[in-house]
């Protein structure tokens, strides 16, 4: 059997992979992590992440050694410092597995000194589906947020759910800071319960820093002193304006400094 694919016919036999649910209906779970000094940082809870969305999608996890692959790979790709993607998806008969390096070049030093700016998204977060804790490969509402951020000359865009309260960036977690006492949004939210989000409170509370997850509204992010995003690929990125206004005065905070170089402890 032949298909059309990008301007030729193709024998399915060689296209099997694209053919498969998977590919079609976004049926999957992945992880992105940053490898630092030729270490994935903290892989094994990515590992552990990348198992529970695979149960919560009727997934079966499949057999691998995730380690000495991603080694393999940035030993043939000569790489050092990377971003790392571990994918899995629905096969007819099996899971599929794509892991893949490249360069690390997303941030730079005046990423962290200037600071992001975010619009809220028009896309609303639905607090009450499951699959906001997932990890999926069906993408396309985060991806979208921030497509539209990207063509008003922003980094990032900021969901709120149905209830009108703060959840999460679209590809990062949110915090924000008053006086030295920090906020986010809490799991109940419908965000992400992301690996370093967990790793930065626990950092905020290692630091004496007051921590409070609840359900929080625009303003209160709005007439905040500092705010951060966190991701496994941005680590701690701070938040400097929001839909136009600035955060305080639309510069890194210290504290937002200061969580930031303890999480980088985590991983050096």
């Amino acid at each position: 059997m032949k298909a059309y694919l990008n301007g030729d016919m193709q024998e399915t036999k060689n296209i099997e992979d694209i053919l498969e649910p998977g590919y079609l209906f976004g049926w999957g779970v992945f992880e992105t992590l940053r490898v630092y000094q030729g270490k994935a940082a903290f892989l094994e809870e990515h590992i552990e992440r990348l198992k529970e969305g695979c149960e919560k999608i009727l997934l079966d996890f499949p057999d691998a050694s995730f380690k000495e692959k991603i080694d393999n790979l940035l030993k043939e790709n000569k790489l050092n410092d990377a971003y790392c993607r571990i994918t899995l998806f629905k096969k007819k008969a099996s899971t599929g597995v794509l892991i893949y390096v490249e360069p690390f070049n997303y941030y730079k030093e005046d990423d962290y000194q200037n600071g992001f700016k975010a619009i809220i998204s028009s896309f609303v977060k639905n607090s009450k589906n499951p699959l906001n804790k997932v990890k999926a490969t069906s993408y396309l509402e985060n991806r979208l947020a921030w497509k539209m951020a990207q063509e008003k000359g922003k980094h990032e865009a900021i969901f709120l759910n149905e209830e009108g309260f703060l959840a999460e960036g679209s590809r990062a977690n949110l915090f924000f800071i008053k006086g030295e006492r920090t906020y986010s949004p809490s799991l109940e939210c419908g965000i992400l319960d992301g690996i370093t989000r967990k790793k930065v409170i626990g950092v905020i509370k290692k630091k004496g820093f007051f921590l409070e997850e609840d359900k929080f509204k625009l303003k209160d992010l709005l007439s905040c002193d500092e705010a951060f995003l966190t991701s496994s690929l941005m680590e701690v990125m701070p938040l400097v304006e929001v839909d136009g206004q600035p955060i305080k005065n639309g510069k890194s905070g210290e504290i937002t400094q200061i969580i930031h170089q303890g999480y980088q402890k985590l991983i050096f």
